[in-house]
């Protein structure tokens, strides 16, 4: 028989499957129960089976229909519990905001640039086009003109660079100095140093039940790699500074409540143990379920989180939000963004439903997110602005 903790598992391995392009999929709640604690399906199948890929990428993920039935419900957690901002006035909101935004097509091998007030297309890069559109990274520089992008052409993942004019309407693409993954390696993740001197790759190996993290020199092409033994794969990695790097790992051991979420890893020590730093963020607090999160330069940690406890959901039930937290503490500070119920129609399951919410970029301040939750859109300063580039509840990948 399931337990409540072995259901909260699985809710929160499939969440944060969602964070992925590839890996993003329908939670189907029978499904759960059917399989109990299961292992959740690898992304390797799902790149293995490359023609059904297009499906999930597109995919509305509607976590739990609540409309209706009794259950438990189990109290949120700190997370959620923070309190939601003001925001302030919209001048004051966008002060020191990006100019654009860059997304990569997942159907099409192309970026796109859009004016960051409005959403208006300034620029379309054409990209090599042999790569597979749906696993696509991209990840700002410090100087928000310059983007890493990691573009898988099979059986390989190789990383450029776009250089962007000031004004968003002219780009330029060029490989970078880092060696391209082996074969059967894939890129869970990218982020740029904010100096712009080193890349930060986030790698699922070992046919997906392995990872690891590397850093290269932009300069030289000299890497450095931490491993561990543990079964699981890291993904969303993000720079506090130059030193240190912030990932999001996702354990495959049966009991993952004590390794999986946010990790903090020192480059500058010495060792190659990936595990070696700090857990700053659990994957699962009280009914907060954390499906991303990322370091700033502020001291801070700006995290996509679902609320799965509840019993019933109906019209404006929060559900889940964007949230920042101290990086030193773990600690919530405020609820940047609430998400609410979605309503879905279908003639087989009409209800509201828990959907997912998705940190798709956060500038170095953290101020300033794309993020897609109900919409698609950016959160200045608590301050949500709706934009064209991706669909609601869709994966997204783009930056700024």
């Amino acid at each position: 028989m399931l337990t409540d903790h072995d259901i909260t598992e699985e809710l929160a391995a499939a969440f944060h499957d969602r964070a992925d392009p590839v890996r993003a999929t329908v939670l189907d709640p029978a499904g759960i129960f059917r399989r109990g604690a299961r292992a959740r399906r690898r992304q390797t199948a799902v790149r293995a089976a490359a023609a059904g890929v297009a499906a999930a990428v597109t995919a509305v993920v509607l976590a739990l229909n609540l409309s209706a039935g009794p259950g438990a419900e189990r109290p949120p957690g700190v997370l959620l519990a923070a309190a939601v901002v003001s925001p302030p006035p919209a001048g004051a909101a966008v002060a020191g905001m990006p100019r654009y935004y860059v997304t990569l097509n997942h159907f099409r091998p192309v970026a796109v640039v859009r004016a960051a007030a409005t959403g208006k297309i300034l620029r379309t890069i054409p990209l090599p086009r042999r790569i597979d559109p749906k696993q696509s990274q991209i990840a700002a520089a410090g100087d928000g003109r310059g983007f890493a992008l990691a573009l898988f052409s099979f059986p390989r993942t190789r990383f450029y660079w776009l250089r962007v004019s000031a004004d968003g309407r002219s780009a330029r693409l060029t490989a970078l100095p880092a060696a391209a993954l082996p074969a059967g390696e894939y890129a869970d993740g990218i982020a740029v140093s904010p100096d712009g001197s080193k890349l930060a790759v986030a790698i699922q190996r070992g046919g997906g039940r392995y990872g690891a993290v590397q850093v290269v020199s932009l300069a030289t092409g000299a890497a450095r790699t931490w491993t561990t033994g543990r079964p699981g794969i890291p993904s969303d990695v993000s720079w506090a500074d130059g030193q240190r790097l912030g990932f999001f790992w996702a354990d495959a051991r049966a009991a993952p409540q004590r390794y999986s979420g946010l990790w903090e890893l020192d480059t500058a020590a010495p060792g190659h143990a990936l595990l070696s730093g700090r857990r700053i963020l659990p994957l699962v607090t009280g009914g907060d379920t954390v499906q991303d999160a990322e370091l700033t330069a502020a001291g801070t940690v700006i995290a996509s989180v679902t609320y799965t406890g509840t019993a019933h959901v109906a019209r404006g039930t929060v559900v889940g939000g964007i949230v920042e937290l101290s990086a030193r503490t773990g600690r919530p500070l405020r609820t940047l963004l609430a998400e609410h119920a979605a309503y879905s129609a279908d003639p087989g399951a009409p209800g509201w439903y828990i959907t997912s919410c998705q940190l798709a970029a956060a500038a170095r301040s953290g101020s300033h997110l794309l993020v897609s939750c109900d919409r698609f859109g950016r959160l200045d300063h608590g301050r949500f602005t709706p934009l064209p580039g991706a669909a609601p509840q869709t994966a997204v990948a783009a930056a700024w």
